[in-house]
């Protein structure tokens, strides 16, 4: 009993250190909380080993690396986060290029069904042209609560948000909806069109700002690669000769 309360404590601590939104960009990207408060854990006692480390060649070389201690170990535990966003963004980008295709692939099939075939049976038919295994199991995730939930818009905003989070998306799924409670209403598939264009287009935006992005301080990159390089033998002639003096 002590024992799961230390570890109901210890993951408490865990999440009370993380930032705001950590936890929820890892799971949103399919991770569950153990695996989180693991990573969690790991990230902490990085850091710690990485103070040791300078607290140790600090009482050997000059007590100056005490600065360096906690420095290093904040840098190192920011660096990690910094990471998880950058990852977190691709995932999001991809997701939203995912939910693209979806849009593309869809549109044929209302039109050819003219409002006379069920959308779960135009759902089953899209699902094997599908690349992502995890758009296929939302795919199907959403024909099972369109099968419990025949009336209700909930599971098609779901589905929004799990494939892609953007209003774009959010608005094409309703009118997905709209257009299954009114299936003779074939103007529906001409608006779904228009959605699935700008939901292409703002995709193909988005392609070309995140390939700028790899390049746009590419230079400044290099310089400050460089900048780090003189600094830290800045910084180690520092610390020779301020240990020379008795200070």
């Amino acid at each position: 009993m002590i024992i799961i309360k230390q570890a109901t404590k210890s993951k408490k601590f865990y999440r009370a250190v993380a930032e705001k939104d950590l936890y929820p960009m890892l799971l949103e990207m399919g991770n569950n909380q153990r695996k989180i408060d693991a990573f969690q854990k790991k990230r902490l006692l990085q850091s710690l080993f990485l103070m040791a480390i300078f607290f140790f060649f600090s009482t050997l070389l000059s007590r100056w690396l005490y600065i360096g201690m906690i420095v290093g170990a904040f840098l190192f535990y920011k660096i990690q986060y910094n990471n998880i966003r950058s990852k977190y963004t691709t995932w999001r980008f991809q997701r939203h290029l995912q939910f693209s295709q979806f849009t593309r692939l869809l549109i044929p099939y209302l039109k050819q069904g003219k409002g006379q075939v069920s959308l779960y049976s135009i759902f089953s038919k899209l699902m094997h042209r599908l690349d992502d295994e995890q758009d296929r199991s939302s795919l199907y995730r959403l024909m099972s609560e369109m099968s419990s939930k025949p009336n209700d818009i909930q599971p098609f905003i779901d589905y929004a948000n799990r494939s892609s989070g953007t209003d774009m998306s959010v608005l094409f799924m309703s009118t997905i909806f709209d257009f299954q409670q009114s299936t003779f209403d074939t103007s529906v598939i001409d608006e779904l069109g228009r959605i699935s264009s700008e939901e292409l287009i703002n995709g193909i935006d988005e392609i070309i700002t995140f390939k700028l992005k790899r390049f746009i301080f590419f230079p400044t990159k290099i310089v400050m690669s460089s900048f780090v390089i003189v600094l830290g033998f800045a910084i180690a002639v520092l610390i020779a000769n301020l240990s020379t003096i008795n200070l």
